[in-house]
């Protein structure tokens, strides 16, 4: 089954990582449910989102009653409490939910959320340690590692590269990367074998992640 892109999200702790994942959906337009065990939390985000409930979300009687089961997409943002996540997980498998997006705080913690269901597990903390690492290149000024070992970067045109032909810069034979496109007028463009970069432009670079680690310190 074809699942709607903007249908429902249910976002289930509002933590850091739930608040702000929750905040971005709203304002992409996404609808939304959060909800949240701790009485205080909710009301500090009761003018925040249209729909937000107080429950407990290890309990599957509550989850029931909320409608849990009526949102194809889950994300359980729990991060305190272990037990908790794959309590909540279990239960939103019980209620027959496929689409559970699930955060975990260590590896082993994000295995067993697999093993009993989570479609997809999220290591936040990791992720952003892994990023803000490959960033410290100095020439990055993006970085998203999208499938295992690849990744998209927007590096700085430096002086060594500039003013000179995608053709004869020959990225890919001599660095294992492939120039996508560039920047220009704030918008990035598609490049031909005789685009010229200026210097200080930004190109968005792909390859192998450790290619284009070492594209971009070598550079």
């Amino acid at each position: 089954m074809v699942r709607p892109l903007d249908s429902p999200v249910l976002v289930i702790g509002l933590g850091r990582f739930g608040s702000a994942l929750a905040r971005e959906l709203t304002e992409l337009g996404r609808e939304i449910m959060a909800l949240e065990q701790d009485r205080n939390i909710v009301q500090h985000f009761s003018d925040a989102f249209t729909t937000i409930v107080q429950a407990d979300a290890t309990d599957i009687t509550a989850l029931k009653q909320v409608g849990a089961d009526q949102f194809e997409t889950v994300v359980v943002g729990i991060g305190t409490s272990v037990e908790n996540s794959v309590l909540t997980v279990a239960n939103l498998v019980d209620l027959g939910i496929t689409n559970i997006w699930a955060k975990a705080i260590t590896r082993s913690h994000g295995e067993i959320l697999e093993r009993i269901g989570a479609k997809h597990v999220i290591y936040p903390e990791q992720e952003a340690g892994e990023r803000t690492a490959h960033l410290l290149s100095g020439t990055m000024r993006n970085f998203t590692e999208f499938a295992p070992d690849y990744a998209l970067a927007i590096i700085s045109v430096p002086a060594v590269l500039a003013n000179r032909s995608v053709r004869e810069l020959r990225l890919k034979e001599r660095y294992g990367v492939t120039l996508v496109a560039y920047e220009a007028d704030t918008e990035f463009q598609n490049i031909s074998m005789d685009t010229k970069l200026p210097e200080g432009t930004n190109m968005l670079v792909a390859g192998p992640t450790d290619r284009v680690d070492d594209f971009a310190k070598r550079i």
